[in-house]
């Protein structure tokens, strides 16, 4: 029986994932003709990932496969994406869902204490990378959406959402970073601190990008949303991938395994 449902669910995520057309291809202005703007922005993963990592010190295409691989866990919505993955999940896929879920979208109900060293375990997993890659990888995106996820995905006490409903009876509204610029601004110096390559870094116009975000009007989604625009913009030369040769490159069978890993890693920072 089992068996049944893991098929039909697979079946149904096959067919669903055939009419869907990922968020990348009209949204991420590294995936689009130079002529063509995106919809709106996607500020909170996608953009702040770009900017900060060429604040950091990472090259034009470095930064936009991070921000593609980060904004790649929301963008190929039924393979990865919480709400997704939730329902079709339930159909006997119940550990890919928990990977999905409470690793790599940081809804996992852990109280202030579990959220902080998540926050620090994800941090310090990004920078062992950031220090051993030669090239920006898909893992070291994914982790950079649950190290944003681990700040976002919590309640108003800071208690993480918990995997069975998330954040579904607060909309989206955690996710809007002018609900609560000061815990963006922590994301951001946690990413920045990852990334950072120490010759290449721009910590001055890291400094003037917080400064924007603090001159915003808290609840003016707007108005922060134009200052990540603004401050992605301050690099004139912009990367073009091949978005849909990326996408095609990820495998559910090897997430899994990379989230099964990541998640073994949870609870070690400082350990010799």
């Amino acid at each position: 029986m089992t068996y049944l449902f893991r098929m039909a669910a697979l079946a149904s995520l096959t067919a669903l994932a055939a009419c869907s057309t990922p968020g990348y291809r009209s949204l991420n202005p590294n995936c689009l003709e130079a002529h063509v703007q995106p919809k709106y922005q996607r500020d909170g993963h996608q953009d702040t990932t770009y900017m900060v990592a060429r604040l950091a010190g990472h090259s034009s295409e470095d930064a936009a496969l991070l921000a593609f691989f980060n904004q790649a866990a929301d963008d190929l919505a039924m393979r990865y994406a919480a709400p997704q993955v939730s329902v079709w999940g339930t159909f006997g896929a119940w550990g890919y869902r928990h990977r999905i879920n409470a690793v790599l979208h940081s809804l996992h109900g852990g109280d202030q204490a579990v959220v902080a060293q998540r926050r620090l375990d994800l941090a310090n997993m990004i920078e062992a990378r950031n220090r051993s890659e030669g090239q920006a990888s898909w893992q070291t995106g994914f982790l950079i959406h649950a190290l944003g996820d681990s700040y976002a995905h919590t309640d108003p006490v800071g208690h993480a959402y918990g995997e069975t409903y998330g954040h579904l009876f607060d909309g989206h509204a955690p996710d809007l970073v002018g609900n609560r610029p000061g815990l963006y601004l922590d994301y951001v110096d946690a990413l920045f601190d990852a990334l950072e390559l120490d010759t290449a870094s721009d910590r001055e116009a890291f400094s003037r990008f917080k400064t924007l975000i603090r001159n915003a009007p808290e609840g003016d989604i707007a108005a922060h949303r134009a200052a990540i625009t603004e401050m992605r913009d301050y690099y004139p030369d912009t990367a073009r991938l091949e978005c849909d040769a990326l996408a095609a490159s990820l495998s559910m069978r090897e997430v899994s395994r990379f989230l099964r890993d990541v998640e073994a890693g949870f609870g070690r920072s400082g350990e010799s």
